[in-house]
Parts: C-alpha cells; structure tokens; sequence
C-alpha cells in the first residue's frame, strides 16, 4: 500500500512538473510565435476596437474585439513584422502599430493620440525614432510654410522666393534623412517601409542603392517586396529603353495608341485636372509645344482623372491642344502603373524610335532638352515697316 502511494505520489509531481514545464514553453511559444496585444482607450469604456491594415490602397479589417471598461486584446501571429492600425468604431482613433510576435502594450489616448504609448515591439521602437527626427524637419517645414503664406498674401516676391528656396533645402534634408536612416537601419523592417511609403522621391539609381543594402532577412517582408517591384518597373521606362506601348481612349472615346506617335518626338505628360502642380506647369508644356510641334514635336496627356467632366474642362481652360486620353480611373491609371507613375505632374520624352531620352522635364529644362534634340526655334522675322 505505501508503496502505491509513493507511486501516486511521484506520479502526481511528475505531471505537476509537466504541466510547470508546459506553461514556461506556451510562454516562450508566445513571446517568438505569436503576437498578444493589450490595451486601453482612456475615457471611452465600451465599443468596438479594430486591428486592421492597408491592402492596395483599402483598409481591410484583421479582428476586432469588444472594449470591456476600455481595454481591449487581440492575439495572432505574423511573419515578418508589419505595420497596422488600431481603429475604434465611431471615433478618430488611428493608431498606427508595428506589430510583430511579442507581447506589446498599447495606452490610448484619443484626445491627444500623438501621446498614446506603445511598448513591447522593438520594430515600433525603431519606427518612433524614425518619426522622431523627422518630426524635426517637420516643425522647421511649418514655420516656413506659414512665412511662405504672409508673403503670398502680402504679394512679397521675395518673400515667396526665399521660403520656396528654404522649403525646398528642407525637402532635401528630409530626403537625405530619410535615405540615411534606411541604409544605417538596413535589419529592420521599417526601412523598406518608410522609403515604400516615399518612393515617389527616389530615381532609380537612388531607389536601387536603398533597395541593394537591405539585410536578406527582409527578403519576406511585403515592403521590400513592394519596393523590388518598382525597382524592375522603373529599370523597364529608365532613360535608353524603349517606351513600353500602351492603348486608351481620348476624348471622344477613340482608341490611342502610343505606338502610333512613332516618327516623333514625343512628351507622355501624365496629369491630372486637380493637381495644383499640375496645372501650375501647364503654361510651360504649352509654350514647348508651341515652340516646337512644327518641328516634329508633340504632346500625349495622360490624366489621373476619375471624373471626365472635370478632365475635360482643365483641358479646354489650360488650352492644351495636343491629344488627351484617360480611363477614369484615378490613381489606378493604367498607363500610370506600367510607367511606375507614382506622383504628379510626371513625364517622359522619346525619340522618333520611341526610346526614352528623358524623364520629368520639367520648365525650362523641357525647352532645353528640345532645343538639343531638335535645334533651336527660329526667330520670329518682325515685318518691316515701309516709311
């Protein structure tokens, strides 16, 4: 008898050591293969909480969790660490997450969200560093912004010259910071992220010397993927290659060719009727190819329009007469994504070939792109005046 009790009792520590063994192990499976996030919504204590991210330019929806006393949960696991949202229904509240497979803490405060706390993701960490130093650059931007405003509303040119050189020093600045940033923290997933999310700055050998430090480690992550992408896009419309073809409708619902341009030199001018830039560079791709279409030379526009009323209205009261074609789809363009087109006014010049000697020309580096390719414009000869 005492020896069956000895039994059951060593039977018993050993499955109480078992399960000790088996709760340390669900804790560690915890930290490194799934991610648990805690948190609180200060001063709202019931309603819905939505973990959700970006997909192809929609918010799409992950969990959601009900807010007990104002605190929430969600649990889950990710690949690689990404950058979501925490939403709660019928308010502002945005938050922005890096999360990845550890435990993290979210404090939120919908009133000043920019003091919400996050802990438990060292991503997130590298991310409020990121934000940090640019917030910097973003403080400098505003006073500037504000100076370039009383100067406009003062008509002071010289105002508005000297904020638009000091505002533009500082876009570089944070361009540099920017690419800086990415290539000294080339481990972390918040490099591809944060050069994906500015892309539209970098030319491709720029882009493509960000892209060739990243650690293979990120070879996963959907950023750097994204951003391999448009490396490959850019390679295929760079300067020496021959533009990629294309067909839509103008105006009238005519198919358009970009092929049949052929034997010309050619602008693809993409626009939009609701981009200030836009249409602020209008005047100088008129006076291009008032200069220059007798001499072989002419105009494709390609607009990022959505609505074909207002299309057509920025075309009749910018006067540009050259063809116009659009399929209404907005930043969806289609010709826009075959060219990577990722912000406007953007535009590349081909030769008679079709093969691109030129890419976002823009004022008078159009003209004098032209001037070299297809000689200079002759004067105007004045009438002469018989006394």
């Amino acid at each position: 008898m005492q020896k069956q009790i000895n039994t059951g009792v060593y039977s018993m520590k050993k499955f109480a050591v078992l399960l000790l063994i088996g709760s340390v192990l669900s804790s560690c499976m915890t930290g490194k293969d799934q991610f648990k996030i805690t948190g609180s919504v200060t001063g709202v204590d019931t309603g819905m909480v939505f973990l959700q991210k970006e997909e192809s330019g929609k918010w799409v929806i992950l969990d959601s969790n009900k807010l007990e006393k104002g605190e929430f949960s969600f649990k889950g696991k990710v690949n690689t660490p990404e950058l979501w949202n925490i939403a709660v229904k019928g308010s502002p509240v945005l938050l922005p997450v890096f999360v990845e497979n550890s435990t993290i803490s979210v404090q939120i405060f919908p009133d000043s969200l920019d003091k919400s706390v996050i802990k438990g993701s060292a991503t997130q960490d590298v991310y409020q560093q990121y934000i940090a130093e640019n917030d910097a650059i973003n403080v400098k931007m505003e006073v500037v912004y504000q100076e370039w405003k009383k100067a406009k509303e003062a008509n002071d040119t010289l105002g508005i010259v000297r904020n638009d050189s000091i505002s533009t020093a500082l876009e570089l600045e944070m361009k540099k910071q920017l690419r800086d940033f990415a290539k000294t923290n080339c481990k972390t997933v918040v490099s591809p992220y944060i050069v994906m999310k500015n892309s539209w700055q970098f030319e491709l050998p720029e882009l493509e010397s960000i892209v060739n430090v990243m650690d293979t480690s990120l070879n996963s992550s959907q950023y750097l993927q994204v951003l391999k992408k448009r490396v490959d896009i850019l390679k295929r419309v760079a300067v020496g290659q021959i533009a990629p073809d294309f067909e839509m409708n103008d105006s009238t619902g005519k198919a358009v060719k970009l092929s049949s341009f052929k034997g010309k030199i050619v602008l693809v001018d993409f626009w939009a009727s609701w981009c200030s830039p836009c249409r602020a560079e209008n005047p100088n791709v008129l006076k291009a190819f008032q200069a220059f279409n007798k001499k072989g030379f002419d105009i494709l526009g390609v607009s990022f329009d959505s609505k074909r009323e207002k299309w057509l209205t920025a075309v009749k009261d910018d006067n540009l007469p050259w063809t116009h074609v659009s399929d209404l789809k907005g930043w969806a363009n289609e010709a826009g994504k075959l060219y990577g087109v990722n912000s406007i006014p953007a535009n590349v010049l081909l030769d008679k070939d079709q093969k691109i000697i030129a890419r976002n020309l823009r004022g008078e580096d159009l003209i004098n792109k032209l001037v070299e390719v297809l000689g200079p414009v002759a004067a105007e000869k004045k009438p002469i005046r018989r006394k």
